[in-house]
């Protein structure tokens, strides 16, 4: 059977044209994001009416889709609705971003816990006998995502910021100016406050605190606040877990985990003080391979 499966997120949307039976990829294609929550329902369309186009010949005869923005059951049923218009198909499964990254992660193996550490950033759960997922996180810029992209842009402009207070000047606050075409420290208020300039731009200075980190005391400062943060996003899913619980796999994924050579050891140092049963793991796979065993439990059921 041939199946479509969408991984939509804040930044982009992948989708893949599979064999299910044999796993063989038969066609791939990319478009802009689709995170319900930032695009709406028409951005939505948009993406998936250009992924249909370019998919057409294939003629599937299942879609499943991974989508960001649609943790609650109305926006779930709402996109559902969009998919089935597009796509013309009964046979569409509409999930979030996270749980497609989950099944694809772990399989059939192992429960562990799954942090998505990209622009926003989430943890996930599926307990290893009720089957049941639980998330912690995943609220958005302005009420959560903490550690995640965004935020670590938003702590690159106030370092920024705390320097020009202080009558400082560095090379970080240099670069971080030269990127945004700005003069002086005090306009990222102005860029910020009445320019438009937020969250889905701050994610891209994001990478300044770990090109700086070495020489910049602020932003080591950064940065091991962020490990504190994401190992805390971690641990509020450890109730969750069965009682005298070993070496549970712990999975990251995101563009943030690029920089893993400086994450993981201050992530690790805060597992440790906080005495948390983790181990970091490898992903066994990725949102297709998880989108078809989304697909496999649907057809069992």
């Amino acid at each position: 059977m041939l199946t479509l499966v969408v991984d939509g997120g804040g930044t982009k949307t992948r989708a893949w044209v599979t064999d299910s039976q044999t796993r063989q990829i038969l066609f791939s294609t990319e478009s802009g994001p689709s995170n319900v929550g930032r695009v709406g329902l028409e951005g939505l369309r948009k993406v998936l009416d250009e992924i249909h186009a370019s998919t057409r010949e294939f003629r599937g005869e299942a879609v499943v889709l991974g989508l960001a923005g649609v943790g609650r059951e109305l926006e779930r049923q709402r996109a559902l609705r969009v998919a089935r218009d597009i796509f013309g198909l009964s046979n569409v499964y509409v999930t979030t971003d996270a749980e497609l990254a989950y099944r694809g992660a772990f399989g059939h193996g192992k429960r562990g816990i799954l942090l998505i550490a990209g622009t926003g950033t989430i943890a996930y759960y599926q307990t290893p006998f009720s089957r049941e997922f639980f998330r912690a996180g995943g609220w958005g810029s302005l009420l959560g995502d903490e550690g995640s992209g965004a935020w670590l842009g938003r702590e690159v402009l106030r370092q920024c910021l705390f320097e020009w207070e202080g009558d400082e000047f560095s090379p970080f606050q240099a670069a971080v100016l030269g990127a945004l075409q700005l003069d002086e420290p005090q306009q990222i208020i102005t860029k910020v406050y009445h320019e438009g300039f937020g969250p889905g731009e701050w994610a891209a200075l994001a990478p300044f605190i770990f090109q700086f980190h070495e020489e910049h005391a602020g932003c080591m400062r950064v940065l091991r606040r962020m490990a504190i943060l994401l190992v805390g996003l971690v641990e509020r899913l450890a109730e969750k877990l069965p009682q005298n619980s070993e070496n549970v796999p712990l999975v990251v994924l995101g563009g943030l985990w690029d920089q893993r050579k400086t994450l993981q050891p201050l992530m690790e140092e805060e597992i440790t003080t906080r005495n948390l049963p983790l181990l970091f793991a490898e992903p066994q796979g990725g949102p297709l391979e998880g989108g078809l065993l989304l697909l496999e439990e649907k057809g069992k059921s």
